[in-house]
């Protein structure tokens, strides 16, 4: 690829997408999606040409099954959680919605694994140092929270929050606000944990791609059971913050109105819609 100026292929891919009116947004990230994850791991790694080279066809390989594997698979998933979701959440559906998650993410890092590994073995020392600094830079917001107060914390929580839910839910009314705002608890301990354990992983990452020894056992092992990887801290709190999150859904969704809840179950059947036609259409890299 020769040098461009920053942002051409960003505005290329924008004005694409612009001039594109049948295609919903689902569809064009899912179609461009070779382009997001080669532009994201060379972000990591400043990849070679022939790193480059390899990584395409196996991105493209890992998306033309996921394509016409996968996607009829999740459609089906969301027509099951759609059903669920109008009749009122509850704590099973949570349970299960984690469980199949699990299952189809699974299926995605096995698929991928052998060509992750093949890409891994190819990494020098400038890029591990890379590597290093762009999980850094990823690290800022977590950061950022260590050193505000408990109020700043709750605020920049509430205002992300509401921006989550009303993206599925239209928008609040203004008890709805107040309900969660007094839901919401601010814990900094946990805040100082997840940014220890993400700098431990971060660490043990970059010891495991400079040994470079076992590298197909130690990536299995970094995949398939990252808590081998976590602090005790954080081991130690991670089920119960799971617990937290479990009953914080279930109480927002003792509160939301049939309308948002319309309102949700719309957006899920549009992600229905659109997995069903992706997963009929000739993969995007096979085209360009």
């Amino acid at each position: 690829y020769p040098p461009l100026p920053n942002g051409f292929y960003e505005f290329n891919i924008w004005t694409t997408f612009r001039g594109s009116g049948h295609c919903s947004k689902t569809q064009f990230i899912y179609n461009y999606s070779d382009w997001f994850i080669l532009n994201r791991i060379d972000t990591y790694f400043d990849l070679s040409h022939p790193q480059r080279s390899e990584l395409e066809k196996g991105i493209a390989k890992l998306l033309h099954w996921h394509r016409q594997s996968e996607l009829k698979k999740i459609a089906e998933h969301l027509k099951l959680l759609k059903s669920r979701y109008l009749n009122g959440l509850k704590g099973e559906d949570i349970e299960w919605m984690r469980a199949e998650h699990k299952i189809f993410w699974g299926r995605i890092l096995n698929r991928a694994e052998p060509d992750l590994v093949a890409f891994l073995a190819t990494v020098k020392e400038n890029q591990v140092q890379q590597m290093e600094t762009a999980l850094i830079e990823r690290d800022g917001w977590l950061v950022k929270q260590v050193k505000m107060t408990p109020e700043e914390v709750h605020a920049s929580t509430l205002e992300w929050f509401f921006g989550l839910l009303e993206g599925w839910l239209g928008d609040l009314e203004q008890d709805q606000k107040q309900q969660i705002a007094d839901w919401v608890q601010t814990d900094p301990e946990w805040t100082v944990i997840k940014l220890e354990n993400r700098k431990k992983s971060q660490t043990n990452l970059a010891q495991l791609l400079r040994s470079n020894e076992n590298l197909r056992e130690n990536v299995h092992t970094w995949i398939h059971q990252p808590e081998t990887h976590w602090t005790d801290a954080f081991k130690n709190r991670f089920e119960d913050k799971k617990k937290e999150w479990k009953e914080f859904i279930l109480k927002v969704d003792t509160i939301t109105l049939s309308h948002q809840r319309q309102h949700a179950a719309n957006k899920i059947q549009a992600y229905i819609d659109d997995f069903l036609i992706l997963s009929k259409q000739i993969p995007a890299l096979s085209e360009k």
